[in-house]
């Protein structure tokens, strides 16, 4: 029996891609990835070039807060991130513990077509690269505490092989081992996924680990535009932000007040 939210998710994310396999089979969804001609915009590139590089996220619930902004418009946040300065968005498609979907990250496309979209998913198989790729998608998150380190390795190369970037997350310095040199974000979360509990200091402790040559990423817990100065004075590049912008009746204004 799983004892912690990351376990529930991965064993209930596996039971959903298998099942996803049995309607769409994975050589055809393949070809139709390797097909697209779609060119991805490098959300590495675009962090770099915003100061600060928020990853404004489009997020309708969580297991830690419940019902976020259950009937948020994905379109239209997506296009006020936009309009805001956000460097990037991030879209959360898994729907049993988020409400999210595929359908969102494609109506975020097409709402914001020069926007660096990064799918937020637990990604246990190619095949949800796969779905990104003809999603929109121009990133991917893969999560080091989720996958173990050769597995990570291998879906770090084929989303290179797909023309998507990758952004691994971790948690804590033992998971760096695992990290691939040609990753092109490492990403510090500062919520523990086996408890869903927040220590906005988790990146801080950490960064001085990371590679210089990645584009370093905090996540999770930050509230307020001092959360993201700190962070940045640390040596943050980038900072995915969603619950204090989805939280409120306009999230691209609320993104604004954090453009420092």
């Amino acid at each position: 029996m799983p004892d912690n939210i990351l376990q529930r998710i991965a064993a209930t994310k596996r039971r959903e891609v298998e099942a996803m396999k049995r309607m769409v089979p994975a050589e055809m969804l393949r070809g139709d990835a390797k097909a697209s001609e779609r060119a991805t915009i490098s959300m590495s590139a675009s962090i770099r070039s915003h100061n600060p590089g928020i990853i404004a996220e489009h997020k309708r619930r969580s297991p830690s807060r419940g019902e976020i902004s259950p009937m948020s418009d994905v379109s239209a946040v997506a296009a006020a991130y936009a309009s805001a300065g956000a460097a990037a968005m991030s879209v959360l498609t898994d729907t049993p513990y988020f409400g999210g979907s595929l359908h969102d990250l494609a109506i975020a496309r097409m709402a914001a077509p020069e926007l660096p979209l990064l799918r937020k998913e637990f990604i246990i198989d190619e095949y949800q690269l796969y779905q990104a790729r003809i999603c929109g998608a121009d990133a991917v998150l893969l999560i080091a505490s989720m996958i173990d380190g050769n597995e990570l390795r291998r879906l770090n190369d084929k989303a290179h092989e797909l023309g998507l970037e990758t952004l691994v997350e971790l948690h804590v310095a033992e998971e760096l081992a695992s990290l691939p040199s040609d990753a092109d974000m490492v990403g510090i979360n500062n919520r523990d996924l086996a408890t869903f509990s927040t220590d906005i200091g988790n990146a801080s402790r950490l960064i001085d680990k990371l590679p210089d040559n990645m584009v370093r990423i905090a996540e999770s817990g930050i509230r307020t535009p001092d959360d993201l100065r700190r962070l940045r004075e640390a040596g943050f590049d980038g900072f995915l932000i969603g619950e204090a912008f989805m939280s409120t009746p306009s999230p691209g204004d609320t993104l604004k007040r954090f453009m420092l």
